[in-house]
């Protein structure tokens, strides 16, 4: 069984929050636990895609939750059909072993896998709020309906209109992890199958919107003390939930393990503010400040390079692969990009210390329509902003948070990973990797692990 915690990090699993999470504390001590690295980006869709795949972000040619079209410099929503290799669950069903998969990302829509009769699968947070089609088998909600569980449990994710403040916010998630588990529990029992697996986005909305409330040292800690237990308290329900989960099946090998961590946002760097800046990016006017790059008046015929926004920056050089673009050295480009990047500090002038990725030299392959430079401002301190018009290249926490009373996280290297089980044996992990988890599932479970996949066995 494998429990999912999108985002969780180590400083409030084996740290901070411990003492209240009393089954989590029971699993360090009797298990094997530590720190998980995260995949090259360290971003949802691509790396639970990762985890129960075995392929990098650039074998799986996913770079995030949307990625651009190919010859265009549009983006587009990733999605289940974007995954071309097997899963943990294929590779399984091959054997005759059955799976349920709840929630995992990106399983929207339903993947044409292969099957065996008792398999079982719901949609991600990919899924639209009015997807006619969300599970496998197709009449799952019915069966659903008639054990007496909330419909809602079916929805992966909370609404928009639920993230509109604090309050709501805590309300939504709290509702969302009781749905999910009451149908967790429910399928253990009434639907076992041999592999069980669900991912908890609940986890990562409460960070991405109320990070502060969790993180003393995050400057923003006394404005969002008031929502600081009740924060707590949806990691005291997670623990709660689980340690039922755990009691049903009580010989089962059982991991909890998230996808990568959070920390706290220093700031934001408007990389098309650099760009344009460094004379890499050429507008034909002064557009108003927070225009998205789309709407602004680009000069594509002289302008050599853009990037996007999100929790690293992706910068692609506009080069021959797209109309009216000038004629120019991507080599060249690339190298002067890395040198324009490398040199943007923070707003108090020290350096930002960017981690800078060459797709290229960093994956196994580079496929699909990967970015040309990968820009992680601060090594994850600092979020990437595509707006242009700012009259600064810096972007307070609270400017990148976009205000709204939200204060949120971004993302970071290292998740966790605790398990338990008949055959583990206490120890604490170094080193482990989020590629690692697909190998030890497969192998826990008797199954040989198909050639090519990245990681190693890990108990």
């Amino acid at each position: 069984m494998v429990i999912g915690l999108d985002c969780a990090p180590p400083a409030l699993i084996f740290d901070r929050l411990s003492p209240r999470l009393p089954f989590l504390r029971s699993m360090v001590r009797k298990g094997t636990s530590g720190e998980l690295r995260s995949i090259v980006p360290p971003i949802t869709v691509p790396a639970w895609a990762s985890m129960v795949s075995g392929k990098d972000a650039g074998q799986l040619g996913i770079y995030g939750f949307r990625d651009r079209i190919e010859g265009r410099r549009a983006l587009r929503t990733v999605t289940s059909e974007d995954v071309l290799v097997p899963r943990v669950w294929d590779v399984l069903a091959q054997k005759g072993l059955s799976s349920t998969a709840l929630f995992v990302p990106p399983t929207f829509p339903i993947p044409p896998s292969q099957r065996t009769p008792d398999d079982v699968m719901v949609s991600c947070m990919l899924a639209p709020s009015n997807a006619s089609i969300v599970t496998h088998p197709i009449d799952l909600p019915e069966w659903v309906k008639a054990h007496g569980l909330d419909p809602r449990c079916l929805r992966a994710d909370v609404d928009t209109e639920e993230e509109r403040t604090p309050e709501t916010l805590l309300a939504a998630l709290e509702a969302q992890v009781i749905r999910h588990f009451d149908l967790a529990e429910k399928l253990l029992v009434q639907r076992p199958t041999d592999f069980f697996m669900m991912v908890e986005m609940a986890t990562d909305r409460l960070h991405h919107g109320l990070w502060p409330a969790l993180d003393p040292s995050d400057p923003r800690h006394e404005r969002f003390r008031p929502y600081q237990r009740r924060a707590e308290d949806l990691y005291v329900l997670l623990d709660r939930r689980i340690a039922r989960i755990a009691e049903l099946v009580p010989d089962a090998t059982l991991i909890v393990v998230s996808d990568h961590g959070a920390r706290s946002i220093e700031g934001g760097i408007y990389v098309n503010e650099v760009l344009r800046r460094a004379g890499l990016l050429v507008l034909n006017d002064t557009p108003s400040p927070g225009t998205a790059l789309s709407q602004a008046d680009v000069d594509w015929r002289r302008t050599r390079a853009w990037g996007e926004g999100g929790y690293y920056a992706r910068v692609f050089v506009n080069d021959a692969r797209f109309e009216g673009a000038p004629d120019v050295d991507r080599g060249q480009v690339v190298a002067e990009l890395e040198d324009v990047l490398s040199a943007v500090t923070a707003v108090d002038g020290r350096a930002l210390g960017t981690r800078l990725v060459l797709p290229a030299t960093s994956f196994v392959e580079a496929l699909g329509q990967p970015p040309d430079l990968l820009a992680f401002f601060g090594d994850l301190t600092h979020r990437s902003l595509g707006a242009v018009g700012s009259t600064s290249i810096h972007a307070s926490p609270d400017e990148v948070d976009g205000g709204g009373g939200r204060g949120g996280c971004n993302h970071d290297w290292d998740g966790v990973v605790l398990a338990t089980g008949p055959s583990i044996e206490p120890q604490r992990l170094d080193g482990a990797s989020l590629l690692d988890i697909g190998p030890t599932l497969l192998a826990s479970m008797g199954v040989e692990v198909p050639e090519g996949w990245q990681g190693k066995r890990l108990f």
